[in-house]
């Protein structure tokens, strides 16, 4: 009876964030997506069941550079309430690896809809390229998006910037 009462608290539980599955047992633990049930009375960390929650559909983003901002602009859809990850790769040189500039979670709402807006503060070399990947939950195929790192006020007259300086 206990088991059974374990096992189906444990699939309930599948659309939550993850949790730690044992207090202070760092070997045992759930990500998005994952359950595990633990056995009332046990030891910390007994592991009694696991279950993978697995969705069904697909991302769609859009990115886009914010005017006046060291960052981007996401926004897409996924299935309804799934976790997304969203990674930011750069490529700064043929000569240097792809580098991960940050991994950022967010969670759909109830229409499917996720934003966020994301610093790129270590990738902000101009021309640099950014790649914005998605990713969820098994089932949910994943999609990309890449942009060219610009200014961050294209198009505004400095003169500072201007050749040669004006006179004062």
């Amino acid at each position: 009876m206990r088991t059974t009462l374990v096992l189906t608290t444990a699939l309930m539980l599948s659309s939550l964030p993850a949790l730690a599955a044992g207090a202070g047992d760092s070997s045992v633990f759930s990500r998005p997506g994952n359950v595990v049930g633990l056995r009332p009375g046990g030891s910390a960390g007994t592991l009694v069941a696991q279950s993978i929650a697995i969705a069904h559909g697909f991302i769609s983003l859009v990115a886009r550079q914010l005017q006046g901002a060291e960052a981007i602009d996401v926004e897409g859809n996924a299935p309804p309430n799934a976790p997304v990850t969203i990674t930011l790769l750069a490529t700064v040189s043929t000569d240097v690896p792809t580098i991960v500039v940050s991994r950022h979670d967010v969670i759909t709402d109830v229409n499917g809809r996720f934003g966020a807006i994301i610093p790129i503060a270590s990738a902000y070399e101009r021309g640099t390229i950014l790649k914005i990947v998605a990713t969820s939950l098994p089932g949910i195929i994943p999609t990309s998006a890449q942009l060219v790192i610009n200014a961050p006020n294209a198009g505004a007259n400095v003169p500072l910037e201007q050749t040669p300086h004006p006179a004062r």
